[in-house]
Order: C-alpha cells, then structure tokens, then sequence
C-alpha cells in the first residue's frame, strides 16, 4: 500500500497543480490575519487566524487525519461532549486540589515537536515529506522569534495540542493513579485534587521532572497561576465553583452579576452589547446550573428568562 501524499491529494481536491500546493504550503505560515483580545486576567491574547485557503486545508486534515491522532481520557477540553463542567465535576469529590498552568501553551508546541509527533503515531501511513508538509500548514510564523508554531485561532490547533501532550498525560496519570490523586487537563490548565492532604505536595515536582524527561513538547510551568486550595478556601476550577457541598456551582458572585444584568435587561438599560453578553451568560448558567436558571425564571418571570435564552438560540444559528 502507498503511503499518503499529502500534495497530491490537496492538488485533487482544490484543483490546483502540485506546484501551486506546494507554493500554498510555504507561504501558509505567513498569511494569518493577528488581532488581540483581553484576557480576563489583564493583559491581552494574541490571535492568529490563518487564510482560507489554509483554514480549508486545516478542517481537512482534522476530519481525515488528526481525529485519528491518540489523545488521553485525561484531556477534558476540545472533545465531544467535554465541558468546563464536566472537567469540574471529576474533582468535585475531594478536598485538596492543586493548580498549573503552561506559559504560552499553543505557541511553545512548535513545527518540530508536530513533525516528530506525526512521524511515531502516523508512522507508515504518511510520507516524510507529506507529515513536514501537513506540520508547516498546521502552524504560524512567530513574529519575535521567527519560529513555526501552533496559533490560537487556528481550526486544527486544538487537537492537535491534545494529542501531542498525550505521553504527558499518560504519564502524569499513571503517577496520580498509584496516589489517588485525580488528574484532568483543560487545555493549558492542570487540575489535580485528592482527599489526602499530603499528596498534592508532591505533584509539582514530577510535573517539572516529567517535562525534562518528555521529548516534546518543551513547556515551562507559569508559577504565578499556580494555586493550591482546599475547602477552606475556595475550590475554583475553570472558572467553576465546588461548593462545600461538593456541587459545581457558577458562584456567588457570577449569580450576582447574571441577576443585575438581568434586572436592567427588564428596565430596558442594556445596551446591545450588554444583552448579548448576558445571553451568552445565562445559556452557560443553563448548562451548569440550571437550577439558578429555574430561580431566576421565578424571580422575573418565565418569559423574560425564556425571551433571553431564545434570542442567544437565534444568534447562535
């Protein structure tokens, strides 16, 4: 059996001459359009979406090839039926839990660590050329460093930044597993929590030692965002709240918000803006919270909360 020819089968499919694939996937890493958003925490988020041509060939290569690719049960994030709830609620049980979280997660996963990634799971499917290829065409060109990596905004970076950390993974579970230590990684995002006190002590240690010993991806743990918590202090994970109760809860203080907003919503004081912010927020409060969702229904009525939740639908079409 032939091995894939990733330009061949491109030159098929878009209708172009080999050549002119060939001069697409050279040039693909410079042709992203950047712009920034805020970050929640201060500070803003670079973006980099690639051309069409190139996102087309990236949604391509995630149904034909990347879906195929190894990613842990551990990675709680870009799967289907994955949820920031759902990732909350594997550590709902237990008291202690600890928090990392990777500096510049996509853009240290650079063209390099795809190649040799591809080459050991892809291994006698792909040509050596095609798996350099599809690795150019996945990645942007780094402006300070002038580097190829993985771009947020890019349609293939998510899965592919979850297999690539699968030996990580595998690894990093295999260790909590023989200390009843529970581990789920949201993208960039580590959780670990367990009911003995003690144990979290050592899990940032064999974090650091495990991505010496990892061929790739090279990954510095951020240890400002490094967070060690417990029922005596709030136990947050991606965003979420687990109550003492050992419930997933939006929190208090996220509650207070959706109720003002929803207060000024029926004085007609939101503007446009404002009012698509508090659908996206009460559709987020339907799926993990839904009993806030009910309350709220009680306190403005039925309608207001149902006119919200159906215009969010409508936008969303």
């Amino acid at each position: 059996m032939s091995l894939y020819d990733f330009r061949k089968h491109m030159s098929e499919i878009l209708s172009l001459s080999e050549h002119d694939v060939g001069r697409l996937i050279v040039r693909a890493p410079y042709a992203y359009k950047r712009y920034f958003i805020p970050k929640k925490s201060g500070g803003m988020r670079p973006i980099a979406q690639p051309a069409k041509e190139t996102k087309v060939i990236q949604a391509l290569l995630v149904d034909d090839w990347f879906s195929q690719l190894p990613v842990h049960e551990c990675a709680a994030a870009y799967r289907q039926g994955s949820s920031i709830k759902a990732n909350a609620e594997r550590h709902k049980q237990n008291a202690f839990i600890v928090k990392f979280d990777f500096s510049n997660f996509f853009g240290s996963i650079t063209e390099s660590d795809l190649v040799n990634h591809l080459s050991y799971v892809l291994c006698g499917k792909i040509s050596v050329q095609s798996i350099k290829d599809i690795a150019r065409i996945s990645c942007v060109r780094d402006r300070a460093t002038s580097r190829l990596a993985l771009s947020i905004g890019a349609p293939s970076s998510p899965v592919l930044s979850n297999s690539i950390m699968y030996y990580f993974d595998l690894a990093v579970w295999a260790w909590c597993l023989d200390r009843n230590i529970v581990y789920s990684r949201y993208a960039d995002d580590l959780t670990f929590s367990t009911n003995d006190k003690g144990a979290t002590s050592e899990v940032q240690s064999f974090i650091l030692e495990t991505l010496e010993k990892i061929p790739y991806p090279r990954l510095q743990i951020n240890s400002e965002k490094t967070v060690f918590a417990s029922k005596k202090k709030q136990r947050r994970i991606t965003g979420l709240i687990i109550s003492n109760d050992n419930e997933v809860s939006l929190g208090r203080d996220k509650k207070r918000l959706i109720s003002a907003m929803i207060h000024r919503y029926t004085l007609h004081e939101l503007d446009e803006k404002s009012t698509l912010h508090l659908q996206g927020l009460m559709g987020f409060a339907q799926d993990v919270e839904p009993l806030f969702v009910a309350k709220m229904r009680g306190k403005y009525t039925g309608q207001v909360i149902s006119n919200l939740l159906r215009q969010r639908g409508k936008k969303s079409k």
